[in-house]
């Protein structure tokens, strides 16, 4: 390894390493995601040093290797492969657990204790492209290797990858030993089969009043929050599915990029106080059709349509609701229909994520209370409003202070009125976290918010925050990940796990983060920042808390 301060380049095959759904197995059971990631670390440790493998680092539930020949690299990953496969055969009481291998022979620099360059780069984008239990290999390591080891190595064709100009030929390498498919990391015995997932996209505004949109947007965000309730079910968030909105794209693109089964989409029609409602459900893989149907109602039973199509689609993908009965399968918040569009357009006029907007946002919720006053979500939507506004400098921290006092009361007013909604205990832990410094009475929410609604992204990512303020590195790292794969889309999701990473000092996870943004929105106000402060970081190994906030006051609150 280079000494401290210089770099120099070399020829090397490098592999990286990603334990397969480690994320969900976190999220469903901590304790033995913690227990098979430190396994899995040991057999991969004692790997490696046997095909003259150097580990440079983990990566979350991962690993970078470098090997000084092609050959070693894929005999250790067949080896790894092999050996995993073994395990779970004789121990499969203890919770199976796969992981998947990229490996490719390039140029790379070494500075200080780390492996950086294009063949780091490449080694990375083709670890996603293996099975689980397989191993995906570039050109440049088939040319090495073919006919040199004793397994078959089977074209998989030509990937485009970010930063390429040119395609890449890539193969997989066939381990008979080794199970490949879906991975069962928690043998849990509530599910079964492949995890089922849905994504909603925005209903269509069929109304003459162009106005009447955040109505169909709220009817499609309320439909993604009552599927996010749903255990077993995997929702991409509401930023992700927007990202759709307005574009005419092919839907079997859009369960690719997604990573979804399903697609629900439909339209709004609203003539006076009279809804049609369409909704219709897509197999992602085949454009199929599932199911569809049309509600002609009055505006004050939107509630139940919610409800109806919510179990109308649980039944199509064939799930299973234990104790659900006739009761609504999430909870509205309130029922009455002036306050419920009120809090509609508030919500509307927050994404859009303005000055403008957020004035807006308050200004419905606060005529949302005065007309039902024990409306939890318009609380907890208040006190985002303003904490949200605040910190990206479109309120003063003096009219923040002026609005919720120190202790935020709108917050502690939305968990006095329910607590048992993801919303308000996320508004009260951001509150807890950020304002009074509350950490443990801040991370309870959290983790409570998590536990009512495991697809509720603000949650994950403002714990994903905590948590690297905290010091827990490889637990941010992978909230940080779980959050990008509930909104992977959301340029602003991006840009905080970003931030999540700046603050634990993975600077060349910044700057894959900040690559992976400008793919995603190039003209995203915090894309070029975002690029600025990593390169600048990866330079100086340092860096400092510069940010979109324009206000003061912002030291007074954030740790």
């Amino acid at each position: 390894m280079s000494q401290d301060g210089t770099e120099h380049r070399k020829l090397a095959a490098i592999m990286f390493t990603d334990m397969v759904g480690y994320s969900a197995l976190a999220e469903r059971n901590e304790e033995l995601a913690l227990e098979l990631l430190e396994e899995h670390r040991r057999l991969l440790r004692s790997i490696f040093p046997k095909h003259r493998g150097s580990e440079i680092k983990t990566i979350g539930d991962g690993f970078l290797a470098e090997f000084s020949s092609a050959l070693a690299a894929v005999q250790c990953g067949i080896e790894i492969q092999e050996m995993i496969a073994k395990r779970n055969s004789l121990n499969p009481s203890q919770g199976n657990f796969q992981v998947r291998i990229g490996i490719h022979a390039g140029d790379v620099v070494h500075r200080d204790d780390d492996v950086i360059g294009d063949g780091v780069n490449i080694a990375a984008r083709i670890e996603p492209l293996a099975e689980a239990g397989g191993i995906c290999i570039s050109q440049q390591v088939f040319d090495q290797v073919e006919n040199r080891v004793a397994k078959s190595l089977k074209r998989m064709g030509q990937v485009k990858l970010k930063n390429m100009m040119r395609p890449l030929e890539v193969y997989g390498v066939v381990c008979e030993g080794a199970a490949t498919g879906p991975p069962d990391l928690a043998q849990d015995s509530k599910s079964s089969g492949t995890q089922k997932s849905i994504a909603v996209l925005p209903f269509l505004n069929m109304s003459s009043d162009p106005e009447n949109e955040y109505l169909s947007d709220g009817l499609t965000e309320d439909l993604i929050m009552a599927f996010s309730q749903l255990k077993g079910l995997r929702v991409p968030a509401r930023t992700s599915s927007f990202a759709f909105k307005g574009k005419n794209e092919d839907i079997r693109r859009i369960g690719q990029q997604l990573n979804v089964n399903t697609i629900l989409e439909g339209s709004v029609r609203k003539v006076g106080n009279r809804l049609r409602i369409t909704a219709q459900l897509i197999n992602a893989a085949h454009g199929d059709h599932l199911w569809s149907q049309t509600f002609d109602r009055e505006m004050q039973e939107v509630f139940a349509i919610q409800d109806e199509i919510t179990r109308e689609i649980v039944r199509a993908l064939e799930m299973q609701l234990i104790g659900a009965g006739d009761q609504p399968l999430a909870k509205h918040g309130t029922y009455n229909t002036e306050a419920y569009q009120l809090y509609l357009q508030a919500r509307y006029h927050f994404n859009k994520f303005t000055g403008e907007g957020f004035k807006r946002c308050i200004e419905c919720c606060k005529k949302a209370l005065e007309i039902k006053p024990g409306y939890a979500l318009a609380y907890a939507a208040l006190s985002l409003s303003y904490q949200t506004g605040w910190f990206y400098g479109f309120l003063s921290f003096e009219e923040k202070l002026a609005a919720i006092g120190p202790h935020d009361l709108f917050a502690e007013k939305a968990v006095e009125l329910d607590p048992n909604l993801a919303e308000t205990q996320t508004a009260l832990a951001i509150v807890r976290c950020w304002n009074l410094r509350d950490w443990s009475g801040g991370e309870d929410c959290f983790k409570r918010a998590i536990e009512l609604n495991p697809n509720y992204v603000t949650a994950h990512e403002h714990y994903a925050l905590f948590l690297g303020c905290s010091k827990r590195t490889d637990e941010a790292i992978t909230q940080a990940r779980l959050t990008l794969q509930i909104d992977p889309l959301s340029p602003m999701i991006n840009l905080l796990m970003g931030f999540v990473y700046w603050i634990i000092h993975r600077y060349d996870l910044l700057l894959e983060q900040a690559q992976r943004l400008f793919e995603l929105e190039s003209n995203f106000f915090g894309t070029y920042w975002l690029l600025a402060w990593a390169h600048w970081c990866s330079i100086s190994r340092f860096g400092l808390p510069f940010g979109p906030r324009r206000s003061e006051g912002r030291s007074s609150t954030r740790p």
